[in-house]
């Protein structure tokens, strides 16, 4: 509700008119917001993650992976990466003819943004309420040369290593330490039909396909990555999937599952997570299959993993991390 009441007063205060004739895009929605109770506009949601993407569409708003139409009123939810926020931003600020709303939490860096737009035009209204604020300002006021300059930092480009990545995803800067060891301990190794589990920006399949593999489908649920990943693999064996991994529907078609998978909620390590890519894999892989995957040497793994798979092989490796070599699943 706080982030409810923060977005209502901005609006009543501010004077913004959303009637059933205008248009209100928020981007980066947020699942826990009942957005239809507070407006009559007619609602687009941004929702770059799958897994929200699909939490949104079972509520009945129509929901769309990217900003790609002009609107009246934007409601921008900044992300954790700044650079990220401010790509958001500016591309609300050029789409949106009437008002742009900005809404975040303390920790996640609003005072920021505040301190920054507010040296850029007129700030019409704050709400401050449970550590957090949700300010609005005329986007015709904002120096184009600032918008470009958000834009290009925030858009997808080369990284050092020399792959296409932008803020935001996983690793985006150079190729991390986890993915470089399991890529060097499975060459030579795949073969048949392989998934990539949390592809990301597609780094461990292009590894893979240097191999005599027969197809790989990365699977990934965070759009943007999985864009980054079509410019990384021109491989008629590739296939991209943006999915809730949780929600991939196949079963026992897979020879080799490869993944790196996610193991943080918010600032704090959640095992969960792995497990349930863990499972996931089972489910996919063929009788005969293989789970190949790094993680944190910390992050207690086993006994979930020696429930699902017949044989399991722990490769202990520099830097903390661990390769889990998993054979012949259970279920």
């Amino acid at each position: 509700m706080t982030r409810q009441n923060r977005l209502l007063e901005v609006i009543n205060f501010s004077n913004i008119c959303l009637s059933e004739k205008d248009n209100l895009t928020v981007i980066n929605a947020k699942p826990d917001v009942p957005y239809g109770s507070f407006t009559s506009a007619d609602l687009a949601l941004i929702q770059p993650f799958a897994t929200f993407f699909d939490e949104l569409g079972g509520f009945g708003h129509k929901v769309f992976a990217e900003m790609t139409q002009n609107t009246d009123v934007s409601i921008v939810h900044i992300p954790k990466s700044k650079i990220e926020g401010y790509g958001s931003i500016a591309k609300a600020i050029k789409m949106t003819n009437n008002h742009v709303i900005v809404d975040g939490n303390k920790k996640d860096g609003i005072d920021s943004y505040l301190k920054k737009i507010n040296k850029l035009t007129e700030i019409l209204n704050i709400s401050i309420k449970n550590h957090g604020k949700a300010f609005s300002f005329d986007p015709k006021q904002i120096n184009e040369h600032i918008l470009i300059e958000w834009e290009t930092k925030a858009e997808i480009q080369k990284n050092n290593d020399n792959f296409f990545t932008a803020e935001g995803m996983f690793s985006s800067k150079m190729i991390d330490n986890g993915s470089y060891h399991l890529a060097a301990f499975f060459k030579n190794m795949l073969k048949g039909r392989v998934a990539d589990l949390g592809a990301g920006w597609g780094w461990l399949s292009f590894e893979a396909l240097k191999q005599n593999i027969d197809k790989i489908d990365l699977f990934e649920g965070f759009y943007p990555s999985m864009q980054s990943a079509k410019l990384n693999i021109n491989d008629p064996r590739a296939t991209f999937f943006w999915i809730d991994v949780l929600k991939i529907s196949a079963k026992k078609q897979y020879d080799i599952v490869i993944m790196n998978p996610p193991f943080h909620l918010g600032q704090a390590s959640d095992p969960s997570l792995g497990n349930d890519f863990i499972k996931k894999a089972a489910e996919i892989l063929n009788r005969n299959g293989t789970l190949l995957m790094v993680a944190n040497r910390q992050l207690p793994y086993e006994k979930n993993i020696s429930k699902l798979f017949k044989s399991v092989t722990i490769s202990h490796v520099q830097s903390g991390f661990k390769i889990i070599q998993a054979k012949r699943p259970k279920i």
